[in-house]
């Protein structure tokens, strides 16, 4: 099996020489929960995209940009994934990925009211797809987003919802899953994220995230839960 990762966004070079880009850290990510998983990187913002039957499925990662700007690699990515979804591929979305299949499949994203989400929060799984195995009631992991899925597409089931954060993680059928948080964050990244953007996001959110770090989150299950998801619909 074969994971090709579409990579959204360029990590700041400074943190890049301890954590990689966003492709290398889901890469190391899914070795870690199963060692040999083979993944293919490709950056999302280059002129054209991999065919959808290039990989066994695919994960879309975060990104610094807004699913709903007027960008042309945005426009071509949102295209791509109605091309998987047709075709059948399984693709996983993370974050940005998260929000850009909800958009691309006829959802709706926006900035969210409550403001920035950052480090660990806590979420209800309220549905528990078949690759889900051993999810607990609770849900948690890191997170960066100002962006929010505020309708999801149609056809698509809630997983998991917070009062902060109500489309938290969603499925349609075995082609689509995803979640707004980061699965493939450590938490020395997600905290120097929030270090280098306290003033950005408020000392009130910067303090919870701080405080956040120091509780255990569900990273690798949720990691394998894509890698089963990819096995599962394949």
């Amino acid at each position: 099996m074969v994971i090709g990762i579409l990579d959204c966004d360029k990590v700041d070079p400074a943190l890049a020489v301890d954590y990689g880009q966003y492709g290398d850290m889901f890469e190391a990510g899914f070795n870690r929960v199963s060692p040999g998983t083979q993944c293919r990187i490709y950056d999302a913002q280059a002129d054209s995209l991999p065919s959808v039957d290039e990989c066994d499925g695919w994960v879309i990662s975060g990104s610094r940009h807004s699913a709903y700007e007027p960008l042309d690699w945005i426009e071509r990515l949102g295209e791509w994934t109605r091309v998987a979804f047709a075709a059948q591929v399984p693709v996983a979305g993370i974050c940005f990925g998260h929000q850009l299949l909800a958009q691309a499949l006829g959802g709706e994203v926006r900035k969210a009211e409550q403001g920035w989400g950052m480090g660990p929060y806590d979420t209800e799984v309220v549905l528990q797809a078949p690759w889900m195995q051993g999810a607990e009631p609770t849900l948690r992991l890191l997170s960066s987003h100002q962006d929010q899925v505020m309708v999801l597409p149609p056809d698509a089931e809630l997983l998991a919802t917070s009062a902060f954060c109500p489309n938290y993680s969603f499925a349609i059928g075995d082609r689509v899953f995803t979640v707004q948080g980061h699965p493939e964050f450590l938490i020395g990244y997600n905290r120097a994220l929030a270090e280098k953007r306290r003033e950005q996001i408020g000392e009130a959110v910067y303090q919870q995230a701080i405080a956040g770090f120091d509780h255990p989150v569900d990273s690798d299950r949720f990691l394998s839960w894509i890698l089963n998801f990819i096995r599962q619909s394949r």
